[in-house]
């Protein structure tokens, strides 16, 4: 067993496990053991991974525990399938279209839980790629200065980043089954809610494919499951103590959403705060919106004629 479980959930993508393999077997820091948890449909990664029992090209796999489901269990549950058959003291979840940038990038995050024996969870900035592009992001100042303050601040935006971009310790916190957008955020906050410490850089030291099928590609800008997921993270974490929570969720969900005053009362919303933000609308729609949409209706009546 490694000191480090890396958790690799897998669905009929065995090129992007090969990649994340490769990454995996080039760090410099290799006390782990390897979960691999397959919902594919198919057999080809199942296969590959046979054939590198015999082989040195990827020794970490020796180190593999391989499961392909009899059936396939969905998303959150076969994520939860790997976390489960972890045995290291440390989590290192590793979705299998992202992997590590740098050689020393586990060494690094490992470190950081070393360095700050109280935090019970280490993040990193991350490298998000396309086929197109490539960009660095991390936690903003900001968001560092809230979340430091109270754990809650992260349902304001989760500044984190993906799964993979964390190092956890072993706590016994899963991916909460009843989630579908924000998942993520769900186990940050089981995980936070018994030990708010955390450690964090924001080097890239993970890098995230970003593509068309991606989980999260399959939500709309107004979509009733965002709002779900949202409101039992609020509820269940009594956000409403918090202020920038509760500016959040007037701001995201109850005027996009329409909700209006009675919903935003049961949500211990104050209605000053109600009101504040329905003023802000209304102004914006008298200074900016309606002028706006006015000239731009006159402009395609007005427009001549090609």
């Amino acid at each position: 067993m490694g000191k480090v479980s890396i958790c690799i959930p897998t669905y009929n993508n065995l090129e992007q496990v090969k990649h994340l393999v490769c990454s995996v077997n080039e760090q410099t820091y290799q006390d782990i053991e390897i979960i691999i948890t397959d919902d594919s449909t198919d057999s080809r990664i199942e296969e590959w991974i046979g054939k590198q029992e015999t082989k040195e090209e990827f020794p970490c796999l020796h180190k593999c525990r391989y499961r392909h489901n009899e059936k396939p269990l969905g998303h959150i549950f076969n994520w939860n399938e790997a976390l489960k058959l972890a045995k290291g003291d440390y989590i290192k979840i590793m979705f299998s279209d992202d992997w590590f940038t740098y050689r020393d990038s586990l060494e690094k995050l490992v470190k950081l839980l070393e360095d700050q024996p109280e935090a019970a969870l280490a993040f990193c900035g991350s490298m998000q790629v396309s086929a197109s592009d490539s960009y660095a992001r991390a936690a903003t100042e900001e968001f560092i200065e809230g979340f430091t303050k109270d754990y809650r601040h992260l349902i304001t935006g989760d500044e984190i980043g993906a799964p993979s971009a964390v190092i956890y310790r072993a706590c016994g916190c899963y991916f909460d089954e009843r989630s579908t957008f924000a998942s993520d955020v769900f186990l940050f906050m089981r995980i936070l809610k018994k030990n708010s410490n955390f450690a964090y850089t924001t080097e890239p030291l993970i890098s995230i494919g970003v593509h068309d099928n991606q989980y999260t590609c399959d939500f709309k800008e107004i979509d009733q499951r965002k709002l779900t997921d949202y409101e039992i993270l609020y509820r269940e974490y009594q956000a409403w103590e918090n202020q920038a929570c509760r500016e959040f969720f007037v701001k995201q969900f109850v005027f996009p959403y329409k909700l209006g005053w009675k919903y935003a009362k049961s949500m211990r919303i104050p209605y000053a705060e109600y009101a504040k933000r329905a003023w802000e609308i209304m102004k914006w729609n008298v200074t900016k919106g309606y002028p706006h949409a006015i000239k731009k209706r006159l402009g395609r009546q007005t427009a001549p004629h090609q």
